[in-house]
């Protein structure tokens, strides 16, 4: 029975008899892992802190019995500062969904991972907008997913649209409307020429280069846009700001 080594960071975790969880790490070789942590609640389980969310650390795991069990981790990282600021927390768990929602177990998730983890950087320990700094993160996603919003030309007819001609965005088909095709459209939403101009800048420069204004960045278009896409809706009552 085999033992594995790697990276992970625990996206959610369920109590599981008395001293036990089952935790769900997200791995960047074998993607989302379900694993059971033997132990980690009891007085000072060496387990305890491998086994809260947001844990990121170096996973050794025991394939067993149909299940990964955790033998030992080496904690790296907690991001223990997310746990202080109730508004940074809500936007990092919801980070947490989206990526447990989209990562396939088996599948490899390397990209995935190192955005997950600099994300979660930038809400524990930078003063960046939390709001800007998921929908950074939600558009990436969209990237690396495949799925990169079209963000100069119609999605529907494939012409150019001036920047003074930007109004609507198609959620479910992946880019901006023309004039000509926003007609009847129901998955259409509104989009400013700054908030296009944000995502541009983001996709290109990332987050920490870009200059553009926090305030530009579209969350709640952006989180439409990729639960769309992983065809999952996640509660996020009260967290993008309008």
């Amino acid at each position: 029975m085999p033992s594995f080594i790697t990276q992970g960071i625990v996206l959610r975790h369920a109590d599981y008899r008395e001293h036990d969880r089952m935790l769900t790490l997200l791995s960047p070789t074998m993607g989302r892992v379900e694993a059971l942590c033997r132990g980690c609640k009891r007085p000072q389980s060496p387990l305890l802190s491998a086994s809260e969310w947001f844990a990121l650390g170096e996973y050794v795991l025991f394939a067993g019995k149909g299940r990964m069990t955790v033998s030992s981790c080496h904690v790296t990282e907690t991001f223990y500062p997310l746990r202080t600021d109730y508004d940074r927390l809500k936007y990092a768990t919801y980070l947490l969904s989206i990526t447990e929602a989209a990562a396939q177990p088996g599948e490899k998730a390397v990209e995935l991972f190192t955005l997950l983890a600099r994300s979660l950087s930038r809400l524990a320990y930078t003063g960046k907008d939390p709001q800007a700094v998921s929908a950074a993160f939600l558009l990436h996603f969209s990237n690396i997913s495949g799925y990169r919003p079209r963000l100069s030309h119609c999605v529907r007819c494939g012409k150019a649209i001036p920047d003074e001609q930007i109004r609507l965005m198609d959620i479910e088909n992946g880019g901006l409307l023309c004039s000509s095709c926003s007609e009847g459209i129901s998955a259409a939403q509104p989009v400013t020429l700054p908030q296009v101009q944000w995502m541009r800048d983001v996709l290109q420069n990332g987050i920490d280069k870009t200059t553009l204004p926090e305030s530009n960045a579209p969350g709640a278009l952006l989180a439409d846009y990729v639960e769309t896409r992983i065809e999952k809706k996640i509660r996020h009552q009260g967290l993008w700001k309008t």
